[in-house]
């Protein structure tokens, strides 16, 4: 495939993520729902602080355009303008939204305005409902005395040659050796199960901070590296049903 193909089908992609029912349907709901903060916008990054009114003429995956009309020094005319404004990444109508609420949360700022602009809360409330709780939780009791107990006789088996007379005879069963790589590679799961779920909340930090944080973070590592598939598979789930939840949106 040559190079221009490879940026058309790439071109092709994009478009894609963003079809034409979901722009006008986002161009309807801003010019509805958010005119006020569109206005803002306008009157920040247009520098016209006296626009009256601003609606949004186009959306694609490239950028949003926005026209506002202002009244001059004297109030005796107006005039249209219009600017557009370039976004970062695409992914999907979500995307497009974030988008315009860091634009009007820039420009509420900018015009010290208070509070912060009605779509932030409103995208912010959203997210909230599809954000799973990744509040860390220990298994159960039980669970927790076998895994110790089960790490803790697998060392022992391991480490110590003369072990005490009630346990020779597991010495029938499993040698010593045997013992000691188990318990080697059982450290070794561990330690990569937790390094996995450490590294996934380091991103989860990243992207959604207000789902985790370097104390749930520092839970999940200790659990994971501790008890292994118990706290493991909780956290999967967890997983699991947040790209649910994001794929469903």
């Amino acid at each position: 495939m040559s190079q221009q193909q490879q940026q058309q089908a790439r071109q092709r992609q994009k478009r894609d993520l963003l079809s034409s029912e979901d722009q006008e349907r986002l161009k309807e709901r801003l010019n509805a729902s958010y005119s006020a903060d569109v206005l803002n916008i306008a009157r920040h990054f247009g520098s016209r602080p006296l626009a009256t009114t601003a609606r949004v003429l186009d959306i694609d995956i490239n950028g949003i355009t926005i026209e506002w009309q202002w009244a001059d020094a004297t109030k005796r005319k107006s005039a249209k303008d219009e600017m557009q404004f370039a976004f970062r990444e695409i992914t999907g109508p979500g995307s497009v939204l974030n988008e315009v609420s860091s634009l009007a949360i820039e420009a509420h700022k900018a015009l010290g305005l208070a509070g912060e602009p009605q779509l932030t809360k409103d995208k912010r409330d959203v997210d909230a409902k599809n954000l799973v709780d990744f509040t860390f939780r220990l298994p159960g009791a039980l669970t927790m005395a076998s895994i110790v107990f089960g790490l803790w006789l697998l060392a022992y088996m391991a480490l110590v040659s003369n072990v005490h007379p009630r346990l020779r005879f597991i010495r029938h069963w499993v040698s010593q050796d045997t013992c000691y790589h188990l318990f080697v590679w059982a450290l070794i799961v561990h330690a990569l199960e937790a390094g996995a779920v450490y590294a996934f909340c380091y991103l989860l930090r990243v992207i959604q901070p207000q789902q985790m944080n370097a104390n749930l973070q520092l839970k999940w590592t200790l659990g994971v590296g501790l008890f292994g598939i118990a706290c493991l598979h909780d956290f999967a789930k967890r997983v699991s049903r947040q790209f649910a939840l994001v794929g469903a949106n």
